[in-house]
């Protein structure tokens, strides 16, 4: 069939796209400063020789002494580094410190007889932010349960995702016996880690989503655009290149989907089926916790449908990633609760380079620090700087597709599928937008509204059913392809680093609009 000879063509040339930005992972927009700083290396250097001469004539300590300086002034020079921001570093410090042994942090416990013995303090990262190029931000500081009154850094990330990314690490450090690691060949290790945990689930993403357009599309027009958008025109392919949990979480609810509508459409009713839907579902939630609301109704349609199958098999699922995700919480914080439901724990002092110094957040800069206006957020929120629908209009077409299913489904059971993923979409952009001045920062220092991205599945197959009728005419035809080329743009523009802002914000800069405008 030519349309899936199309497909398979879109999948090959995506992949081949971002597996050269994964292998060119790199901290491109401080290049230009490295080298400027390690062109003033020599002459650092020579002034330094030349103080030594002054001051003795043992050649051999001048050369140790210039050696020891050289490798100073080239470490502190280099500034490249495959790691993006505070919010990826913050992953791969927990990452290490699982991996790697000389990372972890030991403390020392005196027993009740006087007897002193360490034990390692389990997903602390004091020693590893220490290190030059792996500060973070994103990082809480608590005490533990034992009331010894000794006070630890912790990844603010809930400590699942890591750890089950710490698998394959694990696999390269030991299996190289410990010469491939992320402190002395980290470029290696983080483009190994990105292709096997993002490109690949991804691409496996694209199969399964593609599937359901084709299975709902009724025209080649239609199903082609939707399929060329899944590829090339979401935030997905944008965010590849680095370490976060929103590309997991849309694995899962696209697994978690694609098994959803196979029961329910197709009547497939294997065991397989209804498991991985509720693992990945919550998975999913794992990752994202307002995802919760999917797992949630999707369980909901399951076992109104099929209720054995689903508490024989859907919930057992869900039980068993519940289970790992508190169990690491505690592990991790002596809590079932994540981190960042602590506010407590981000205030905080520490000490990094022999400096003491305040969290990052007792006094957050530029739009970390909140939108004060709420009308402001929910506007740029929508249509504004950071706006869903001014980054990727495609989406205004994906509701229509929605409102096609709710008021005229060629399928009825379209109609309940409508309706829970327009209530989840509102009740989740509606918890986001109610949020305090604090949480109101579009996500941090990014190129979109990254906590709307799990959203992309249930989004991306009502997309066919509204390119579909605007395949009948040429105006409508055009309307599309001109908001496919701005979503394509909007997800290219961040081409080097996906934490920076998107061109709309830069725009505003640019054009010196009123701060409070945005």
């Amino acid at each position: 069939m030519l349309r899936q000879q199309i497909y398979t063509l879109f999948i090959f040339i995506a992949a081949a796209i971002l597996l050269g930005r994964i292998l060119a992972v790199d901290r491109a927009d401080v290049r230009e400063l490295q080298r400027l700083r390690l062109g003033q290396v020599q002459p650092r250097l020579e002034q330094k020789e030349t103080e030594l001469r002054q001051h003795t004539n043992n050649e051999e300590l001048i050369q140790t002494e210039l050696e020891k300086t050289y490798q100073k002034l080239v470490r502190d020079a280099m500034l490249e580094s495959p790691f993006f921001s505070g919010n990826d570093r913050s992953r791969w410090c927990t990452i290490r410190v699982l991996v790697e042994p000389d990372m972890r942090v030991l403390r020392k416990i005196t027993d009740k007889d006087g007897s002193e013995k360490y034990e390692y303090v389990w997903y602390a990262i004091d020693k590893v932010q220490n290190i030059k190029g792996w500060d973070t931000i994103d990082m809480v500081k608590h005490e533990l349960p034992d009331q010894s009154g000794q006070a630890y850094l912790y990844s603010s990330k809930p400590p699942l995702l890591p750890t089950v990314l710490a698998i394959p690490y694990a696999v390269i450090y030991w299996g190289s016996g410990q010469q491939w690691s992320l402190g002395n060949n980290p470029y290696l290790i983080v483009r190994t880690i990105l292709i096997l945990c993002n490109l690949l689930p991804l691409v496996y993403c694209w199969v399964l989503l593609i599937r359901l357009i084709e299975r709902f599309g009724t025209t080649d027009w239609g199903r082609i655009f939707s399929a060329a958008f899944v590829c090339f025109g979401t935030f997905l392919s944008t965010f590849v290149v680095t370490l976060n949990n929103h590309l997991p979480a849309v694995f899962c609810v696209t697994v978690s989907f694609y098994c959803g509508v196979r029961i329910l459409f197709d009547q497939e009713v294997r065991r397989r089926y209804f498991f991985c839907a509720g693992f990945f579902g919550f998975f999913a939630v794992a990752c994202e916790l307002p995802a919760l609301s999917f797992c949630a109704g999707l369980g909901l349609l399951l076992l109104l449908k099929y209720p054995r199958q689903t508490l024989s098999f859907f919930l057992p699922g869900t039980v068993i990633v519940a289970a790992a995700f508190f169990a690491t919480n505690e592990i991790a914080h002596h809590t079932l609760l994540p981190a960042y439901s602590q506010r407590d724990w981000y205030f905080y002092e520490y000490e990094r380079g022999g400096v003491l110094r305040d969290s990052y957040w007792k006094n957050p800069v530029g739009i970390d620090q909140g939108e004060p206006q709420r009308l402001n957020y929910v506007i740029h929120s929508t249509v504004g700087h950071h706006g869903l629908f001014l980054l990727t209009p495609v989406w205004i077409l994906s509701f229509v597709g929605l409102g096609i299913w709710l008021v005229q489904p060629f399928d009825k059971r379209l109609r309940y599928w409508a309706l829970m993923t327009l209530l989840l979409s509102l009740i989740v952009f509606a918890f986001y937008m109610a949020q305090g001045q604090a949480n109101r920062n579009y996500g941090g220092m990014t190129s979109a509204l990254r906590w709307l991205f799990w959203f992309v599945p249930l989004w991306s197959v009502p997309l066919v059913t509204a390119t579909d009728w605007l395949s009948r005419f040429r105006w409508s035809r055009t309307i599309a392809l001109l908001l496919l080329a701005i979503s394509v743009m909007s997800v290219t523009y961040p081409v080097w680093n996906p934490w920076s802002h998107p061109w709309a914000y830069q725009l505003m800069i640019y054009l010196d609009v009123p701060e409070i405008l945005r």
